[in-house]
């Protein structure tokens, strides 16, 4: 079966993969685990003959999409090179490396849809020279003790002392200014005793405050200047993004940057700036397809992870999942060499510096079906599912991030091949831990604990809208899982057996969900379309309480 080997995003098999698997599919020293996988009465067979046929006329098209999808990429990637080019040009040298495509096509877990674009995402890398140690543990004060801002001329062999709350981090200057660091600022020591307040104390707090202030990133400030960097490379006004700098003027010769051709600028539309981030988004018009871009400035190789961070922070499945734990050890120890390997990057967002992993996130998904498994195919025809039915009826609860997320558990549940070896096993697998995680109301963060990636709090007291998003997700990943064939072809031929009567329950129980909290359900998708709410990550802090489903 052709679908079951699905390529990588540039066409090609990942011959590195092969070999990992082939060396670590199996643990030595470990019997081999059976899995018993949950079939319906209905014929398997022909359920995967049906699930696969969706999957190549709905899901994954092939031909003449897969051509324009690439071709789409190639032309969005070349520009997209040239942008930054002269983004580092016009801000002196601060976006000094290529951008790096992430995401879900760089995951090859993006959708090939008729009627329908994919977007590509971009790692802009910012020039960042201090080193930064993440301290384990809790803040031990209020958040807004703490800087937002993170130091350019503070400098420690050690890394500097910063702090996390959630994905947040945090510097604490007192901290900072407890520790032996290296301090630069322009204010000189002996200019401190000639200001009209002759009782300074030159100390290395003061010394870290001015530092700090004088030569810092500031997240919201990031956003803003690499907005105005790319709106200059796509002004057809410019030629070459310093040409109104006068020391640039009076250069012999002045430094060389890529054309950006004026037809090209003109099918490129920037987007309005968003200072939540943590993207500049761009919108490419390639002949019929409206492609989204998003390049996302981020901090990369600065954060150093100590062992004890790594134990105590890193995110452990018997922190959350109430079944088999045979697989935890290999599976964290695989995760600590993607984190080690790529390590977090900082992104700007909500006006925070976040941690993020993508990088480590695209080193553990590269090989994920190396051994012809069905997990890639089962994530996007998931995806489907979420964009054109829970989407339109909900809102966008329910996100790309959290069923990648969904995946990355999943193989650490499911380890055995046994359990991806259909479409329709993988789905199961898929659904069933969706579903626990949404009747438990908590999606940890693949790397990051205590943060629930279900936290959120929306713009309104009237009712319990978050519970009852989960909660309406929840009936809806049940009836799929009662028959997932049924679920997606409801007119098509009837199916027999208990799996035909269970399908038929869930959905009138459904239906009675639907119609119980109809204005509400009204209320709770207008208010994700305007996004009337804000994201909540430790899960103390997001308001749980009892079920609304009954």
């Amino acid at each position: 079966n052709n679908i079951s080997r699905q390529d990588s995003p540039t066409g090609r098999r990942s011959l590195k993969g092969k070999a990992k698997v082939a060396e670590g599919g199996k643990l030595e020293g470990q019997p081999e685990q059976i899995v018993v996988v949950e079939m319906s009465e209905e014929d398997p067979g022909e359920a995967e003959r049906c699930l696969q046929q969706v999957y190549r006329d709905k899901v994954f098209l092939p031909g003449d999409k897969d051509w324009r999808v690439g071709k789409n990429f190639f032309v969005v990637k070349s520009t997209v090179e040239r942008v930054v080019k002269w983004a580092f040009e016009s801000s002196t040298g601060l976006y000094p490396k290529d951008p790096i495509p992430i995401g879900s096509y760089r995951e090859g877990l993006h959708l090939q849809a008729g009627g329908s674009s994919n977007n590509f995402d971009f790692l802009v890398p910012l020039r960042f020279n201090p080193r930064l140690a993440l301290t384990s543990g809790s803040i031990t004060k209020e958040v807004s003790c703490y800087e937002q801002r993170l130091p350019t001329y503070i400098f420690r062999e050690e890394g500097v002392p910063v702090y996390r709350w959630g994905t947040k981090v945090l510097v604490d200057l007192e901290a900072v200014g407890e520790t032996y660091v290296e301090v630069h600022c322009d204010k000189r020591k002996d200019a401190w005793l000639e200001d009209d307040d002759a009782d300074i104390t030159v100390d290395r707090l003061s010394e870290c405050k001015e530092s700090l202030h004088q030569h810092n990133l500031d997240p919201v400030e990031i956003l803003k200047d690499f907005y105005r960097h790319v709106e200059i490379a796509l002004d057809p006004a410019y030629t070459h993004p310093r040409q109104n700098d006068p020391v640039f003027q009076r250069r012999l010769f002045p430094s060389r940057v890529p054309k950006i051709d004026n037809r090209l600028r003109q099918n490129i539309k920037l987007e309005a700036l968003d200072l939540h981030g943590p993207a500049i988004h761009l919108t490419f018009h390639e002949g019929p397809d409206t492609v989204p871009v998003n390049l996302v400035p981020a901090i990369q190789g600065a954060i150093k992870l100590s062992n004890q961070w790594v134990r105590e922070d890193l995110t452990h499945l018997s922190d959350w999942w109430d079944g088999d734990l045979a697989n935890e050890k290999r599976s964290f120890l695989r995760k600590v060499a993607a984190v080690q390997e790529a390590g977090p990057e900082l992104v700007p967002k909500g006006g925070y510096w976040r941690l993020s992993f993508s990088h480590a996130e695209t080193l553990i998904l590269e090989d994920i079906d190396a051994d012809g498994g069905q997990r890639r195919v089962a994530l996007r025809l998931l995806k489907f599912v979420n964009e054109t039915r829970w989407v339109p009826e909900y809102g966008k609860v329910l996100t790309s991030y959290h069923l990648k997320t969904i995946l990355l558990w999943c193989c650490e549940i499911y380890p055995q091949k046994a359990q991806w070896g259909t479409l329709l096993s993988s789905l199961q697998a898929l659904l069933r831990v969706l579903n626990y995680t949404l009747t438990k109301r908590n999606l940890p963060h693949y790397f990051l604990q205590p943060v629930n990636l279900f936290g959120k709090r929306y713009q309104s007291s009237s009712a319990p809208y978050r519970l009852l998003a989960l909660d309406a997700l929840r009936w809806e990943a049940e009836v799929m899982l009662a028959n997932i064939v049924g679920y997606l072809m409801p007119g098509g031929k009837p199916q027999c057996g208990c799996a035909q009567d269970e399908l038929e329950e869930k959905r009138a129980s459904l239906w009675e969900f639907k119609e119980k909290h109809q204005e509400d359900l009204k209320e709770l998708k207008r208010m994700e379309e305007e996004h009337l709410y804000e994201e909540v990550e430790m899960g103390e802090e997001a308001g749980l309480g009892p079920s609304t489903k009954n």
